[in-house]
């Protein structure tokens, strides 16, 4: 199956895991990145030194890992179903690290927190 879903298209996806062997290069905000074609995000974040949010495991079960895609989605695997249920409407703007991969040089984020419904006075 072929097309431009979030997260670029499952025929550019099956030629890059063809290309393991090829170094990339991304950005985690202001720190850019290195490491090979279709790498795992949250493994290629943790490798790099950086403390990365990822309660479950990085096993999708929630969704601590996300990120922002700033730019570059073209170069990020398609978005997963697990992806889909767990980040409904947001899912291709935001993603899970630990089930993303990155395929070229894609600009991702730790998206700001949500504003909260509640006041400080619990209203």
């Amino acid at each position: 199956m072929t097309g431009s879903a979030p997260g670029g298209s499952r025929t550019h996806w099956s030629r890059v895991m063809s290309d393991r062997d090829r170094e990339i290069t991304f950005h985690y905000g202001e720190t850019e990145i290195t490491t090979r074609a279709g790498a795992r995000l949250l493994d290629a974040i943790l490798a790099a030194g950086i403390e990365h949010r990822h309660i479950c495991g990085g096993h999708g079960f929630c969704t601590s890992c996300r990120i922002e895609v700033v730019e570059g989605q073209e170069y990020l695997s398609p978005v997963s179903a697990t992806e889909r249920e767990r980040l409904g409407r947001e899912a291709g703007r935001l993603r899970q690290a630990c089930q993303t991969y990155v395929t070229g040089p894609a600009d991702v984020k730790v998206p700001a927190p949500a504003p909260s419904r509640f006041g400080p006075d619990g209203d």
